[in-house]
């Protein structure tokens, strides 16, 4: 009999159902299921209300897995014996951006075509040398950017962008890319196409194994010629060498050599492949990820107003509701309020009257009204998610170099309105935009190549270049598995995608927090929905078709990953089965273990922006300081203006010297000498300065690098007054491994008399602040001086998480040899200028002893010491377990002025000519 419940009757146990709660009175059979029992009157029969909720549907699982894309030793297949064909054997064309001129016939940019047409040859040879990228000024683009979309498109090449790391391709390095494309083209109008097409990239990667930005270019290209040519040998040999002499015989080699994929790369003397590991990634934990407040972050698409990026943009919106800037290149100003016509009214309209349009025209205009239409509802939508005001559409080309500038100004401009567009640091960049016309190269047009190629090539420059030192806290590019792999048909569109690998590599390296997803096609929206497209896919069964709720969950998961991938790609089984029946044996490659595929040394980049010169025994760094970028440069302040601690040259030092030896690790530091301070004056004002790296010797145990920091002393109008101002000078010993610490007896503190440290004191001289208030218990004591070490554990996360040196222990360390009373009560206040000798042991850094929460014991001796003498001195940190962490030897200084021990007063140093006429 059904149950009749009045009033209040049964509310405890509904609510208790509705919550998933249990209850003396309620009885569930299951967790969708329960029942609630009432007598009408006591002693009568019972009444029962069952209650089920519906079933939850299940998730559909996912079709597509992720994989990280990493490079692993991969030995070359022993070759039957004989002599190896040269890399250059008759019948070779040549095109090259070197001045280098091997056997063959060179291929001349302007008449490449007619060339090879004359030449017929039977091999193509393409040298790229990289490290003449490196090296190039910026351009004038303006006369070389002839492609489509390309008029005011600046110079790609942009060097001047510091924290972005990678400038783009200068328009010489496309116009190379133009002309590989033509050469191919050339090719297919031959009797028969070439027995090889090799493409050798000079400077493509370092020997940390991190690539340059731009071998993505030329990879990607390779990788779908390859398929389109299936009867040629189509192959990129990727070198750490920067002349051909030392990669000639690698080359040759893998140019007659059966490939896994048609691109090889070198790096320390190592045969590289590109893995494709499966890597789920973490799932981060509910609590961990708290959903932020509307507008608490800020995100710019770079595309998104169509498409997958529309969706996904919502599902972002849903979830987080940012302050949200869309930059597009569709005009909503066209859009007439209140009309829709259909299509076949609207071609009728606008073929007709004096200013008729042809149909193909009319077709085209049709088009691009419902495009705007669509952008400004999906635009609407957002809005609808995260507030009125919250989400900004700015119309403009991407390709267009001011374009991007003036849009970036108006969103990064803190002194806008923040309920109009500025919003300072960017927090979250998408790199969305692209386009696609496949066609074989045969079928190709030169426009349609730039104009796929171009829309994400100079998307990514232009963005770099616009956000300049205050690059997006987070970068992520929409790149493509046919990055990965290649595709018939996808020559500038796998070059664009492998770029995109490349680039967010190189970033990733340099500590960027830039990553690219290679996404598959999706089944409800994008290219892969067209009726077209979709019945292509169901009869190759080569690509997964993925669902859009499947695509919103591999997105918000790579953004959840604390430690994104630089690179990840997506695919599932029909991929596989394509890529096993394509190259039989790379699956099983890309399965090999990580302990038997070692990962590449990690090499340092806080103060590396870029390698400007390198040779086998030298190397020039440059790194841009500014106080935006430097911000912690604020919490070490002397003579008033932000000033690079000189304990930090060690790490400058070091960073270079393992860029210049990768694989060892700094063990000493020798004959440091502090010539000028190394300051920031103004906000605003970039001081760009060049680590210059010596080899001096190479053994067994240890290399020897002599360093060098200088920086140009300029006007304040700009002109140049002194070239290369030596600025810091030291000697670095570096090892294969972190030396094992001597012991040290702690001294007991019985003498001991506390001490205020003087630079924690107010004082115009050297006053710190913030992370570099690194010690506590500073005191003297008759053996000499000593404190505590005391790391600010979050703001050395924040800054100094990437340093190899213990530069704020150092630092902290350093300033305990001031701790003496003259004149009564009076402590000095010093900066150091030369140091003998720094002895690391045990591999510490800030970021390690702050984690683990290692205490650290501060010593400094003998008991008096003259800061500017030359007498031998000596500074220990100490573990608690009597390890010796580091150690200073002879340190000499200024001293600058005095602090009163009692009153906190501070008294400038006497100069000698003070006392004279005192």
């Amino acid at each position: 009999m059904t149950a009749t419940l009045l009033g209040a009757e049964g509310a405890r146990e509904l609510i208790a159902f509705l919550t998933s709660a249990t209850s003396a009175t309620s009885s569930t059979s299951s967790g969708g299921t329960a029942v609630i029992e009432r007598a009408v009157q006591e002693g009568g029969r019972t009444h029962r209300l069952r209650l089920r909720r519906p079933d939850t549907p299940q998730p559909e699982p996912h079709l597509l897995d992720r994989h990280v894309l990493r490079l692993a030793p991969a030995p070359r297949a022993a070759r039957a014996d004989g002599p190896l064909p040269p890399l250059f054997p008759p019948d070779t064309v040549i095109l090259t951006n070197t001045q280098e001129a091997p056997n063959g016939i060179v291929l001349h940019e302007e008449t490449v075509e007619a060339d090879v047409l004359r030449a017929r040859p039977r091999h193509v040879r393409v040298l790229v040398d990289l490290s003449i990228e490196d090296a190039e000024h910026p351009e004038d683009g303006a006369d070389g950017a002839d492609g489509e979309g390309a008029e005011n498109a600046g110079n790609a090449g942009n060097t001047d962008n510091a924290e972005g790391r990678n400038p783009g391709p200068s328009e010489r390095l496309l116009r190379l890319h133009d002309a590989v494309f033509r050469t191919a083209k050339a090719c297919t109008e031959l009797p028969t196409r070439p027995e090889s097409f090799v493409i050798v990239l000079l400077g493509g990667i370092d020997a940390a194994r991190v690539p340059h930005p731009c071998t993505g270019l030329f990879t990607g290209f390779v990788k779908s010629l390859a398929l389109e040519w299936p009867d040629s040998a189509v192959l990129a040999v990727v070198h750490e060498a920067t002349d051909l002499a030392a990669a000639e015989k690698d080359a040759a080699a893998e140019a007659v050599a059966e490939q896994l994929l048609p691109v090889v790369s070198f790096a320390g003397g190592t045969r590289l492949l590109w893995q494709a590991v499966p890597e789920p990634g973490r799932k981060p934990e509910p609590a961990a990820r708290p959903a932020p407040r509307p507008g608490e972050y800020t995100v710019v698409a770079a595309g998104g107003g169509r498409g997958i990026g529309a969706e996904l943009l919502a599902a972002l919106a849903r979830r987080d509701r940012p302050r949200l800037h869309v930059i597009g290149s569709t005009r909503l100003d066209t859009l007439a309020e209140g009309t829709h016509p259909t299509r076949k009214d609207f071609i009728r309209a606008r073929t007709s009257g004096p200013d008729r349009l042809t149909v193909r025209e009319a077709n085209s205009a049709f088009d691009r009204l419902s495009a705007a239409r669509e952008v400004a509802a999906n635009l609407t939508a957002l809005e609808e998610i995260c507030g009125a005001g919250r989400v900004l559409y700015h119309a403009c080309d991407l390709r267009d170099r001011d374009a991007v500038n003036a849009v970036v100004a108006r969103i990064t401009d803190p002194a806008t309105d923040a309920d109009t567009e500025g919003s300072g640091r960017v927090d979250l960049l998408l790199n969305i935009a692209g386009t696609n016309r496949a066609a074989s190269v045969d079928q190709k047009s030169l426009a349609d190549f730039r104009a796929v190629r171009d829309l994400k090539v100079r998307t990514y420059a232009n963005l770099k270049a616009a956000f300049g030192a205050a690059q997006p806290r987070r970068w992520c590019n929409f790149g493509s598995f046919v990055g990965f792999t290649g595709q018939t048909g996808e020559t500038d569109y796998g070059a664009a995608n492998d770029y995109f690998n490349t680039a967010a590599l190189h970033s990733a390296a340099g500590g960027a927090r830039e990553f690219t997803i290679g996404w598959t096609l999706w089944r409800d929206v994008g290219l892969g929905a067209t009726p077209l497209m979709r019945t292509f896919l169901a009869k190759s069964a080569q690509f997964t078709a993925m669902p859009t709720a499947e695509g919103v969950d591999h997105f918000l998961h790579e953004l959840d990953q604390a430690d994104p991938a630089p690179v990840t790609v997506l695919f599932g089984d029909p991929e596989r089965a394509a890529i096993e029946a394509a190259v039989p044996g790379y699956l099983d490659f890309c399965r090999t273990p990580p302990a038997t595929a070692a990962h590449a040394p990690t090499l340092p980049g806080f103060f590396v922006d870029d390698i400007v010169d390198r040779g086998p025994d030298r190397l020039t760094v440059v790194r841009t300081f500014n106080q935006e970028r430097d911000a912690y440069l604020h919490e070490h302040v002397v003579n008033g203006h932000p000033t690079l601690p000189g304990t930090f040259v060690p790490e400058l030092a070091a960073q270079a010297a393992m860029h210049l030896v990768p694989g060892r690790v700094p063990a000493v530091f020798e004959d440091i000498r502090l010539e000028s301070f190394l300051r920031l004056y103004k906000a605003g004002r970039d001081e760009t300065k060049r680590i210059k790296a010596r080899l001096i010797s190479h053994g067994p145990v240890e290399s020897v690098v002599a360093v060098e920091v200088t920086g140009d002393v300029l006007a304040p109008g700009g002109r140049l007054l002194v070239k290369d101002r030596r600025h810091f000078s030291a000697v670095v010993r570096l090892r294969d491994e972190p030396v094992a610490p001597p012991r040290w007896e702690h001294w007991d503190d019985q003498g001991s008399r506390r001490m205020a440290d003087p630079y924690h004191l107010p004082n115009p001289a050297v006053l710190l602040s913030g992370v570099f208030v690194s010690t506590a218990d500073t005191r003297s004591h008759p053996n000499g001086r000593r404190a505590r070490y005391a790391p600010d554990r979050p703001g050395i996360e924040r800054w100094f998480s990437g340093l190899v040196v213990p530069s704020v222990l150092l630092d902290g360390l350093a300033r305990v040899s001031v701790l003496d009373r003259t004149d009564g009560d009076w402590t000095p206040l010093a900066v150091p200028r030369t140091i003998r000798r720094i002895d690391l042991y045990g591999g510490h850094t800030d970021a390690s002893l702050a984690a683990a929460g290692t205490p650290v014991e501060l010593y400094s001796l003998p008991s008096r010491l003259d800061l500017e003498s030359e007498e031998d001195n000596r500074a220990v940190a100490v573990n608690a377990a009597g390890e010796v962490v580091l150690q200073i030897k002879d340190m000499t200084g200024v001293v600058l002025g005095h602090v009163n021990q009692t009153t906190g007063e501070y008294r400038e140093r006497r100069r000698p000519a003070q006392e004279a006429t005192a």
